[in-house]
Order: C-alpha cells, then structure tokens, then sequence
C-alpha cells in the first residue's frame, strides 16, 4: 500500500480553520462583559466598609460607623477650642450643652442597656449624661421625652472642642467625651456604650 497524501483539512489548504465574523464579534462581547463583571465586583468588594456613609449636608445623616464605640481615654485636645454653650455632633445623634460648670449631653438613639434611674427618680435614665464641678458624673433622671436639639445649633465637628468655664468637651467619631478640667471626672458617650471617669 503506498502513501497516500492527507486530504485537504476542513476550512481551507491552510489548515487553519476559522471563525466567521459573527462569531468573532460575539466572542469578543463575552470577553467584554464577562472583565467589566469581574472589575465591578472587584471594586464592589474592595469598597466593602471603606466609605463613611455621610453624606456632605449636616447632621442629619447617619453613619453606621460614627459613635458607636465610646472612647476609653481622651481623645487629643484640638490645638484650638471653640467656646459653645451648645453644640451637635455631625451624626445629630448626640448634642450637648456647656455651662460654667456643668457639661451635659443628649443621645437620642442607643444601643446599649438603658442603666436604672437614680433614686428618687420617677422618670428613665440612659439618655442624658452629665458632670458638674461638684460632683462625679452620671446619669440624669430624664421626666420627659427627650428630642432633637434646637434649630440652628452650631455643629461641633470630630476633631474639635469646645471649652466654657472649667468643662471641656471633645467631638470625635467615637461619640462625645466631656470633662471637669480640675477634677479630671467626666463622661464618654457613644451609641453602643458609656465609659464614666
């Protein structure tokens, strides 16, 4: 039996065997679907807790991430403290007043277990938190409903503070902390807690 040659391969004397335009085209569209998917998701995942959630209009707008945790010890004094006699943290969550001598702070929403009310109380406590110049601080017996600040009250950024009398409170997205300077006691309030000092 003697050699015969390969028949010719299908698609032509090249051996090549090719694809026709349309099917070129939608195999290009696939590949193009199927990198911006895979972009997408990329970046859909890698944003994945990296955003605040606030948006750049006020305080009426909360982020999930912002005081939620109180903080254990005082954040760092800003190098200069504004004077407010009262102020609201960025969230809107949390707002405060400032006298002399007595630094108090509202939280409208919580998390954490609301404390017993101090004797002698027949209201709640667990939303107000004070300290004066002549005592610890603490809970204060709230007889009403607590509510927003008033209209028009000054927001006290994260970072900064405001200083009236011998109290100094500080805003930062760990919630609010509020001292009697001479004495050293105060307060830190957050969504999901306190810390007293």
């Amino acid at each position: 039996m003697a050699d015969r040659p390969a028949p010719p391969a299908p698609g032509g004397a090249t051996g090549r065997s090719g694809l026709s335009p349309g099917m070129t085209t939608f195999l290009v569209v696939d590949v193009i679907l199927v990198v911006t998917f895979l972009v997408l998701l990329v970046m859909t995942l890698g944003n994945r807790g990296t955003g605040d959630g606030q948006a750049a209009g006020g305080p009426t707008t909360t982020s999930p991430t912002a005081e939620e945790s109180p903080e254990q010890s005082a954040p760092p004094d800003p190098e200069e403290s504004q004077s407010l006699p009262a102020f609201v943290l960025p969230s809107g969550n949390i707002h405060c007043t400032m006298t002399q001598d007595t630094a108090t702070c509202t939280i409208l929403e919580f998390s954490y277990p609301a404390p017993e009310p101090p004797q002698g109380c027949t209201g709640t406590a667990g939303n107000v938190l004070t300290v004066s110049a002549d005592g610890d601080a603490g809970f204060a017996c709230v007889e009403a409903p607590v509510g927003p600040p008033a209209e028009g009250t000054p927001v006290l950024d994260y970072g900064e503070g405001s200083s009236v009398g011998e109290m100094t409170c500080l805003s930062s997205r760990n919630g609010v902390f509020c001292r009697h300077d001479p004495s050293g006691k105060g307060f830190s309030l957050a969504r999901a807690g306190t810390q007293l000092f």
